[in-house]
């Protein structure tokens, strides 16, 4: 392919660079919610999608980052493969390049590895109209930045991602979850590290409502066996992984402020007001409005993890954890090298990116 691939992108990379306009930079349009206030004129990568190329010997497949989520999931179910990091899709125009984009992973990431661990290459149009490849289609070793990699999450300020390359995963045989009453939160978070580091094809554990569930893929025998062991009431097609990966659990009721606090799995919880959804085998803790913020961050401070402001916060303010100030002079030259103009997503991630 030639840089001319994607004229119109190109054309309004010139025109914001030359009026000094910002451009909003979007796949779906379904995640709008998230992260700091947009600002500028809306630039919609859904036209641009389709396979590129897909080798389902070698579990790697490019797509365009226009892409529905939907689509590619279907086009690798025909082929019994998917993708391991479970993108959330909101609605059904979620996109692939969205979800490299914000970089958020579904229930498997403690299992099956997050964004990153899928993502082995991007093709990205930066700021100053460059045409980039970044990775490839094979697993191999960098040096310096891996800037595949650190697209993910970036909220776009980098550049507007073309291509995605990524890993994909043979489908499991057998997938069954594991359903067991435990009221108290603790508990069901002691239950999950209990049953981490053995041998149990175990893809996902989440906790909601005084229910543990814990969800079992692999080959039928080892299913069987692993459930036997754990114990539970067998659901083979529980809808709460759905739920709380396309967010259309009860939990994520519109309107509702909502924060993510992510500590280690062991950590006890830290608020007088217990999360009112555990994921990730207790990585991942999710807190609805009525919770004390202030507490949440002194606690996180003296047991390490961080908080993130998911949803319906003040986004003129910064929703995400701070940074260490090195840490925000790297991504702030990054930002200089990418986008020298500041015309792509300009503080949709940290004011001043």
């Amino acid at each position: 392919m030639q840089e001319d691939d994607y004229p119109a992108l190109r054309e309004a990379i010139d025109t914001a660079r030359q009026s000094g306009n910002p451009i909003a930079i979007e796949g779906g349009g379904t995640r709008k919610f998230y992260g700091r206030e947009i600002v500028g004129t809306p630039l919609s990568l859904s036209g641009h999608h389709g396979i590129v190329e897909y080798s389902p010997t070698e579990l790697v497949v490019t797509v365009k980052a226009g892409t529905t989520v939907d689509s590619l999931s279907q086009i690798l179910q025909d082929n019994q493969q998917m993708i391991g990091f479970e993108p959330p899709n909101c609605l059904p125009d979620s996109t692939i390049g969205g979800s490299i984009a914000l970089g958020l992973s579904g229930s498997a990431r403690p299992y099956r590895g997050n964004v990153q661990d899928s993502i082995l290459g991007v093709r990205l149009l930066t700021g100053d109209g460059r045409n980039m490849r970044f990775g490839g289609q094979v697993i191999k070793n960098v040096a310096g930045f891996d800037i595949s990699r650190l697209v993910v999450g970036s909220l776009g300020c980098l550049g507007i991602v073309l291509e995605v390359s990524l890993k994909v995963i043979p489908k499991p045989e057998c997938e069954w979850t594991l359903n067991m009453e435990i009221p108290d939160v603790d508990q069901a978070i002691s239950k999950f590290n209990s049953l981490s580091g053995k041998p149990y094809p175990i893809s996902a554990s989440a906790w909601c409502n005084g229910v543990a569930s814990i969800r079992l893929s692999g080959s039928q025998a080892g299913v069987k066996s692993a459930a036997q062991n754990i114990g539970g009431t067998i659901n083979e097609d529980d809808p709460i992984w759905n739920q709380v990966n396309t967010h259309t659990h009860p939990f994520f009721r519109q309107g509702q402020r909502l924060l993510k606090v992510f500590q280690k799995p062991s950590a006890p919880v830290i608020s007088s007001h217990k999360p009112v959804l555990v994921d990730w085998g207790g990585a991942l803790r999710w807190y609805g409005e009525e919770v004390n913020e202030s507490e949440l961050q002194q606690g996180l401070s003296g047991q390490g993890g961080w908080l993130e402001r998911f949803c319906n916060a003040d986004r003129s303010q910064e929703v995400f954890q701070e940074l260490h100030p090195a840490t925000m002079r790297i991504k702030q030259r990054l930002k200089d090298v990418f986008d020298p103009d500041r015309i792509l997503n300009p503080g949709r991630m940290y004011s001043g990116i």
